[in-house]
């Protein structure tokens, strides 16, 4: 059961191997809609990345891609 520990420190647990949208949408639907890409364990991936181990994940949007720069 992969782990997704998000930026501010709370962890979603998944029982099956997550597509990184669907993370998103735990978190919210609107994030899942923003969406343009995810940065896993430091590599940026892109919204059809499957985890299926503990990572460290980070949702990009337009908001927050020049951070991620």
């Amino acid at each position: 059961m992969p782990v997704i520990t998000l930026p501010d420190g709370s962890q979603r647990t998944f029982c099956i191997p997550c597509i990184g949208l669907r993370c998103g949408h735990e978190i919210g639907p609107g994030l899942a809609k923003a969406a343009l890409a995810g940065k896993v364990d430091g590599k940026f991936v892109d919204t059809s990345h499957v985890i299926n181990t503990d990572v460290q994940l980070s949702i990009i949007t337009e908001k927050t891609k020049k951070v991620w720069k």
